[in-house]
C-alpha cells in the first residue's frame, strides 16, 4: 500500500500541468484527533470532487474545470462524485513544509494557489488554532495512467487514505524542470 493525498480534482491537474506547486491544507473532519499532518513525503495525487466548487477558486481556474470536463454538481459529496474508478496521473514528493499560523505569511501565498481568499480564509479560520499548513511539493507524472478502483475506504472527509499500487512501479518524471520548479520554490518564502 501506499499514501495517496485527496485534493479537488481541478487542483491535482493544476499541480500535474506545473501551475501551482503548493497545497494549503487544515484537514478534514476525519482527520485524527492530532488534526491534520503531513503524513508521508511521497504520494499519490488521488482526484476528488468531494466539496469541489468553481465559486471556491479563482476565475484562473476555470481553464482547470473546463480541461478536466467540468463543473461537478456542488451537491456531490461523495468521495469523487459518484466515480467508481479513478485514473491516477501524478504522484508527489514534499520539498517544504510550514504551519503557517499568521494570516499575512498565508495571504503572501495568493499568488501560488487557485483557491479564492474566502476559501483559505475559511480553511485558516476553520478549527483551532488558527492557521494553515503549507506544503511545496515537486509532482512526478505517471508514465502511465494508473487505474484505480474506489473503495468504501477512500470516502470521507480525510486527506489520506491508502492504495495498493507501488511508486516503483510507475516510474514517471518531474512535471517543471529542475531550474522552474527552483525559481517558483524561491518564490513561497516559507
Amino acid at each position: 500500500m501506499s499514501p495517496a493525498f485527496k485534493e479537488w480534482r481541478v487542483i491535482v491537474e493544476a499541480l500535474g500541468a506545473g501551475e501551482q506547486i503548493l497545497i494549503l491544507r487544515k484537514g478534514g473532519i476525519a482527520e485524527d484527533r492530532g488534526g491534520f499532518q503531513v503524513k508521508a513525503g511521497k504520494f499519490w495525487l488521488f482526484p476528488t470532487h468531494f466539496h469541489e466548487q468553481l465559486a471556491k477558486t479563482k476565475p484562473a481556474a476555470g481553464t482547470w474545470f473546463h480541461r478536466v470536463g467540468g463543473v461537478p454538481s456542488p451537491r456531490s459529496h461523495s468521495t469523487s462524485g459518484g466515480v467508481t474508478h479513478v485514473q491516477l496521473h501524478y504522484f508527489a514528493e514534499v520539498v517544504r513544509q510550514a504551519f503557517l499560523s499568521d494570516w499575512a505569511a498565508v495571504a503572501q501565498l495568493d499568488a501560488f494557489h487557485l483557491w479564492s481568499e474566502a476559501t483559505v480564509r475559511e480553511r485558516f479560520n476553520w478549527a483551532k488554532p488558527p492557521g494553515l499548513h503549507a506544503f511545496a511539493v515537486r509532482v512526478h507524472r505517471s508514465g502511465q495512467p494508473v487505474p484505480l478502483e474506489v473503495t468504501p475506504e477512500m470516502g470521507g472527509c480525510k486527506s489520506w487514505i491508502d492504495v495498493p499500487l507501488d511508486f516503483s512501479a510507475h516510474a514517471g518524471a518531474p512535471v517543471l524542470d529542475d531550474g522552474n520548479f527552483s525559481h517558483r520554490l524561491a518564490g513561497l518564502g516559507f
